[in-house]
């Protein structure tokens, strides 16, 4: 058995390279967001008046930038499991000192966090981008009339309601 101020030393340097490696995906992720901005910018002006009218170009640009969505997404996943194993030799090490103050705080948060676990700004982030290139392609490549699709998707909830005698003068 180690003694009490090795383990805390061990402690010590776990926590570090947990913060060490959150730090890490931040960044990643600070990159990866300037990226799809920058690509939504490019976006923006290949569908421009001043842009190159090419859908081939516009097509393999959103498809590249869908591509890198993926792998920010796959990159996030990389994260929380590596996070996970890190807390997990945490909590071995605090079992050795007696004393859980990280396993404690992040228990007094799970019960609020736990309704959130699936569906986070990091996690949603890529998925935004891609439903948002999907549509900035289903309207400049594919000629979709969103204003016309709205329009039709409020008249049909207005019907339903109607239908359903709420909204009736």
């Amino acid at each position: 058995m180690v003694d009490t101020a090795t383990n805390l030393e061990i402690y010590k340097l776990l926590v570090e390279d947990v913060r060490d490696a959150r730090r890490a995906r931040r960044e990643l992720s600070n990159v990866f967001m300037t990226l799809n901005i920058a690509g939504m910018s490019a976006l923006g002006f290949l569908a421009s008046a001043d842009g190159l009218p090419n859908p081939v170009l516009f097509t393999l640009c959103a498809i590249a930038l869908a591509l890198t969505c993926a792998i920010w997404r796959t990159s996030n996943s990389y994260y929380t499991v590596l996070l996970g194993a890190k807390y997990k030799n945490i909590y071995a090490v605090e079992d050795d000192l007696g004393v859980h103050p990280i396993r404690d705080e992040w228990q007094s948060i799970t019960g609020k966090r736990r309704a959130m676990k699936w569906w986070s700004l990091e996690r949603s982030m890529p998925i935004l981008f891609i439903i948002g290139y999907a549509a900035f392609f289903a309207v400049h490549v594919g000629g979709w009339d969103v204003e016309g699709s709205f329009r039709a998707l409020i008249d049909g909830a207005a019907d339903l309601l109607h239908s359903a005698g709420i909204g009736r003068s």
